[in-house]
């Protein structure tokens, strides 16, 4: 086969490229996003791609000990929280006038950072909340309370949370057959630990988590001033494992196609008897709402049947206990040092 002298010519000059595309990788360092020396070599990444990818980074990396865990995320968390502290630093040294904008910023942060004000207040600043949930006298009261701790804390798509201590969980996004419109999306929740197999797994560490988690109630709400807090952990405990055994485990939970369910207020009245809804909705400052898309809708119905036939007492005790677990972090010193040991 005869080739033209312009082939050959192009086919030199393809190679000479080629060549000093070579030439030039081999000087220039390697620029990537991967840290190689994360990688542990001694495991095939067919058999445990985790491991294989930062299994070295896992057996030299040191959690501080102010932390629970360690990772990037929680890296660019700090950084940008670092940023955040140096801005309304600023805000700070400028004096604004009060009442302004920047000056609520810096008076909030520097309220939040007053560790000796918040020692000396002690558990008062959750009293007129924890006096409301003693007060509550039947399950038409509670529903209007439960209902007030309804939050869009939930996101089962883009973050993949199904995760709420409060009774429910909601989540704001465009409905699955009408992706024009917003819809709320009501969710299972009632938990204080992560997961329905921390209260259902039959492993010895699960189990020791739960002797743990029923011990580490009765110690919070003893620091927030309660009695006989033994028998209220023991029934705070055994609501959520309640709960727990009604909800539907996170693989069914990601399957999308379980979750289109779109129900009138009136169907998930009729669906889901036990909760007073309408008083719920009323709590939750819903009363106008038409319909909800239901995420988990046998757990929906379980919990709601709980609310009914669970003594008054016990729900109120997890109440309480869920509203002192959850403000921890800016409460007394011992309060938070509790809920980080656990």
């Amino acid at each position: 086969m005869n080739l033209s002298l312009h082939q050959i010519l192009r086919s030199s000059f393809i190679a000479l490229i080629l060549f000093a595309q070579s030439a030039i990788a081999r000087d220039l360092p390697e620029v990537h996003g991967i840290n190689v020396a994360d990688i542990d070599r001694n495991v095939k990444p067919g058999d445990n791609f985790y491991e294989y990818a930062i299994g070295q980074w896992m057996k030299s990396a040191q959690i501080p000990a102010d932390r629970g865990s360690v990772g990037i995320l929680q890296t660019t968390f700090d950084n940008g929280n670092k940023r955040m502290a140096d801005l309304i630093e600023e805000l700070s040294k400028s004096n604004a006038p009060a009442g302004s904008e920047q000056r609520k910023i810096a008076d909030l942060f520097k309220s939040y950072m007053d560790e000796s004000i918040i020692e000396s207040r002690g558990i008062a600043p959750l009293k007129p909340h924890l006096d409301s949930i003693n007060a509550i006298q039947n399950k038409h009261q509670l529903a209007h309370a439960l209902g007030e701790t309804l939050r869009s804390d939930t996101d089962a798509l883009n973050n993949t949370n199904f995760y709420t201590p409060n009774l429910f969980g909601l989540w704001v996004a465009p409905g699955f057959s009408d992706s024009d419109h917003y819809i709320g999306y009501l969710m299972q929740g009632g938990l204080e630990m992560p997961d329905r197999e921390y209260y259902l797994s039959d492993s010895e560490k699960m189990k020791q988590i739960r002797a743990k988690y029923q011990a580490h109630i009765s110690a919070m709400l003893k620091l927030a001033g309660f009695t006989d807090t033994e028998a209220r952990a023991a029934r705070v405990f055994n609501l959520e494992h309640a709960i727990a055994e009604k909800h539907l485990s996170l693989a069914d939970s990601l399957d999308i196609r379980k979750a289109n369910n779109l129900w009138t207020i009136s169907e998930i009245k009729s669906k889901a008897p036990g909760l007073d809804w309408a008083e719920y909705f009323r709590g939750a400052g819903l009363t106008n709402q038409k319909q909800l898309m239901i995420w988990q809708p046998t757990a929906i119905a379980a919990e709601s049947a709980l609310v009914e036939s669970t003594p008054l007492q016990d729900w109120k005790d997890w109440m309480a206990f869920h509203l002192v677990e959850n403000y921890a972090g800016v409460l007394p010193k011992s309060l938070a040092d509790e809920r980080f040991a656990f």
